[in-house]
């Protein structure tokens, strides 16, 4: 007689209540007003196959863009990129039928402070004529709220309660995109590790020649 064969172990439980491909996502813009563009964008991508079978398989998605206006002084500080390196780079529009497709090949969005970040890519959506993004959505500040936890429910805050931390002091959007990607796994209570992906610079980033001495000439 055949030796009996054992049955496959049952797939873990939260694998149940994870999309099979989910994005995460963030913006870094000149501001906070929805008159202000997107400087940059990050994306992370993950499929549930790969976390259950323990090799979280990631597809890292950087970009950068000429915003066509100044940044404010403080989003200046805070994503690191100035106006005569901007002025050198494709504008959004040149790029959003890539984030259009990107988008919608997630089962689920995730970012930290959603609202935020698909506030800023509708609109650049919808100057290039696109419409706004159909997936469903995950923000995982409002689900760190809802969890009841103490304290701030800012990326870096979320960050330091899971026990993880930015390389340095100024906001990346591929690095942000994965952080709010180990946010989510964390609420979700997946317990497999998700190493931190190469912060390679935007892949369309353009080196721009000497800044000129003196103020730059103003925007159009």
């Amino acid at each position: 007689m055949p030796e009996p064969t054992s049955a496959p172990e049952p797939a873990p439980d939260w694998l149940g209540w994870l999309p099979p491909r989910l994005i995460a996502v963030d913006v870094e813009t000149t501001g906070l007003a929805e008159t202000d563009r997107v400087v940059s964008f990050g994306a992370v991508a993950l499929t549930t196959a790969s976390l259950a079978a323990g090799r979280p398989d990631l597809a890292c998605h950087h970009l950068i863009f000429d915003p066509g206006r100044a940044s404010h002084p403080m989003a200046e500080a805070v994503h690191g990129y100035d106006d005569w390196l901007l002025r050198h780079q494709d504008p959004a529009g040149a790029h959003a039928g890539t984030l259009a497709d990107l988008l919608a090949g997630a089962d689920l969005i995730v970012a930290h402070n959603a609202a935020f970040d698909l506030g800023f890519l509708n609109r650049e959506l919808a100057a290039a004529g696109l419409p706004p993004v159909s997936a469903k959505v995950y923000c995982t500040m409002e689900a760190y709220r809802r969890r009841g936890e103490k304290g701030r429910a800012a990326l870096d805050a979320v960050c330091r309660r899971i026990g993880i931390a930015r390389v340095g002091a100024r906001h990346g959007a591929l690095e942000d995109a994965w952080l709010a990607l180990r946010a989510y796994l964390w609420l979700q209570a997946c317990p497999v590790a998700v190493a931190r992906p190469r912060l390679a610079p935007p892949s369309n980033l353009r080196v721009p020649p000497p800044c000129p001495e003196g103020p730059l000439p103003r925007r159009p």
